[in-house]
């Protein structure tokens, strides 16, 4: 009987501290105190789009703050340009991240900072980085060359691309190329349409 009744205390004392142990509180959540950028703005040329930004909402100990929703606010702050920052400037935090994805900056200039910001909390400054001048177009170029056609038909697509000094092809430019005869072996009449925009170059 002795043993049968240790054994009934032994469950019963043990069912008691399983019970106290599973009543246990909720962990506290993180509580931002900071910004911090944790992806930073990379070199760019003046007014393409900075790759995506991402500022956290972290506290003291640099833990992002997974429930924070605030709104995060980023804003030019060594003005290498001077420049203009375009874009959407003002998002809200996702799971304690604020994405920041259609920035640019309108000026070339060596070292431009961003800083961002979150009402009370205290904010951060980003890596320094460039914007460039885009690449002058100097010259057209053939890249894909007339072919010979049979009088009358259509020759198959021909291509020219705004280039700079290098030949390398300026993808920004949407300046209009118009074609023309060189040299008249027929002779003869060059027929369709003449002038086209480039597009991304070409």
């Amino acid at each position: 009987m002795r043993s049968i009744r240790l054994a009934t205390f032994a469950v019963v004392g043990a069912a008691a501290i399983s019970v106290a142990c599973g009543g246990g509180s909720s962990p506290t959540p993180i509580t931002a105190t900071k910004v911090a950028f944790t992806v930073q703005p990379g070199n760019t040329l003046a007014g393409g789009t900075i790759a995506a930004v991402k500022v956290a909402l972290q506290d003291a100990n640099g833990t992002t703050a997974t429930g924070a929703t605030d709104q995060v606010t980023l804003a030019i702050g060594n003005n290498a340009g001077p420049g203009t920052l375009s874009g959407t400037l003002t998002v809200p935090a996702v799971s304690g991240v604020a994405t920041f994805s259609n920035l640019s900056i309108d000026n070339p200039g060596t070292g431009y900072t961003l800083t961002a910001s979150s009402g009370s909390l205290t904010g951060a400054t980003s890596s320094g980085f460039n914007i460039t001048a885009p690449p002058t177009p100097t010259k057209v170029g053939f890249t894909v060359q007339p072919s010979n056609t049979v009088a009358g038909a259509t020759i198959a697509a021909v291509k020219v691309a705004i280039q700079d000094v290098n030949g390398v092809t300026i993808t920004t430019s949407t300046a209009v190329v118009t074609m023309a005869i060189g040299n008249n072996a027929g002779p003869g009449t060059l027929s369709g349409t003449f002038s086209v925009p480039a597009v991304n170059g070409v």
